[in-house]
Parts: C-alpha cells; structure tokens; sequence
C-alpha cells in the first residue's frame, strides 16, 4: 500500500480566531502548552508543514493576535533556515564520525599466539638447554 503525505496546515486562522493543530485536532491557539509547541515544532522538521500567514486584521482575539504572531514568526524563520539547519548538523556529524570512526581499510592486529588454541607438545630433547 503506497501513501502519499499530503500538506498539512498546522496554524490556521478561522472565526477570526488563530488555531493549531495537536497532531489528533485543532484547537484554539491560547491553549497550546509547551508540548504542543514541540509537536508543532517536530512536525515542520518533518512533515510538509503549511501555516495561514498572520495578519491582525484576520484575528479579532487580541490575546490570539499575540500568540499566533509569534508562534508563526518563529515557525517561519525556523522553516525558511531550515536547509542551512539540515547542512550544519550534517557537518556536524560528518565531522565527527571522520574523527571518530575507525579506519576499516587496515590490517587488523591478529595475536600470533592465541589463546584458545591448544600448545603443541614439546620433546625434552628439542630444547636447547
């Protein structure tokens, strides 16, 4: 079974009222908590993230204009740098598995005598003392 996602509008204006989306329903924007900004956050690294642009004349609610202003101010600029994000952390990591990982190409160090093996006999007369 093939799905294709679609575009989803997390921050909506409607009623004159500024909404997001939880991840199960919309809700009005004066009641989003921490871990509903997270969600919010999670879901534009991720998803295909789409948001209504804000304008204060849309939203009547003076304490819905405020908090839809910032949400969607820094969604927005989390999206439009979210290429450069994406090329500094693959950097980052790029940078560190270099210094980090281990150089597969070279002869591993095998121990000539081991442990496991069992000694072979020795004659008294074989050695030199």
């Amino acid at each position: 079974m093939i799905t294709l996602k679609c575009n989803m509008k997390y921050l909506e204006i409607k009623d004159n009222k500024g909404f997001y989306f939880d991840g199960s329903e919309y809700k009005e924007i004066d009641k989003i908590s921490k871990d509903d900004l997270m969600v919010l956050l999670n879901s534009a690294e991720t998803d295909k993230f789409e948001m209504d642009t804000y304008s204060e004349k849309t939203i009547a609610n003076k304490a819905h204009q405020i908090i839809y202003e910032n949400i969607y101010k820094k969604l927005k600029q989390f999206l439009d740098n979210k290429k450069q994000f994406k090329k500094e952390t693959d950097k980052l990591y790029k940078d560190a598995i270099t210094k980090y990982s281990v150089d597969l190409k070279e002869e591993p160090y095998v121990d000539s005598y081991p442990e496991n093996e069992e000694a072979e006999d020795t004659d008294a007369e074989d050695l030199p003392f």
